[in-house]
């Protein structure tokens, strides 16, 4: 299940999590130190980290969490994907890259574009890909755009970041603009 993708240069692979990586999820989880201004604040603790793998492995049909790893394996990072509406197979998808040194090289744009790429071409019922984000947050609203998603609009107070509702700038694809857009490439 390795997607794989580049940005210029810049190539990523896609990965389940694996319990060897539940320290640095754990870390990741309580600490605010690679956190940007546009992350939640919200903290987990060790046992909900550790609960949520002993479950599902942080995969389910509601969400998946993979991790992003570098060209030479090293995690760098991680994307997620979940059910964006109730009535649809529509799933909303979010990235991180976790070590700041490492944002504006590419490697976020590389992987949401392998997350798109994994979600069309291994879910046959996935007709349309989505995500929200900070109209500030200008570094995300390029991946999205060049990811290949679309700019559609503005959702009103849909994000809860820092003990403040703000409103989300909307981006969308679906599957036959994926499926043209790979047919341009070639």
């Amino acid at each position: 299940m390795n997607a794989s993708t580049s940005s210029s240069v810049r190539k990523v692979s896609l990965r389940p999590v694996h319990e060897a990586d539940l320290p640095l999820l754990i870390q990741l989880a309580g600490g605010t130190e690679w956190r940007s201004e546009f992350e939640s604040g919200r903290m987990s603790g060790e046992q909900s980290v550790k609960k949520r793998f002993a479950e599902d492995g942080f995969c389910s049909d509601a969400s998946e969490r993979l991790l992003v790893c570098d060209e030479s394996g090293a995690v760098i990072g991680s994307v997620s994907h979940f059910l964006a509406h109730c009535y649809s197979t529509a799933r909303e998808i979010g990235w991180s890259i976790h070590d700041p040194a490492l944002r504006g090289r590419g490697y976020g744009t590389a992987a949401a574009r392998a997350l798109v790429d994994y979600l069309f071409e291994n879910f046959e019922s996935v007709h349309r890909i989505c995500c929200n984000t900070d109209p500030a947050n200008t570094a995300s609203r390029r991946i999205a755009e060049k990811a290949g998603l679309q700019y559609e609009g503005l959702l009103r107070g849909v994000i809860f970041v820092r003990g403040a509702y703000i409103d989300g700038a909307v981006y969308g694809i679906l599957r036959p603009d994926w499926q043209a857009q790979r047919a341009q490439a070639v």
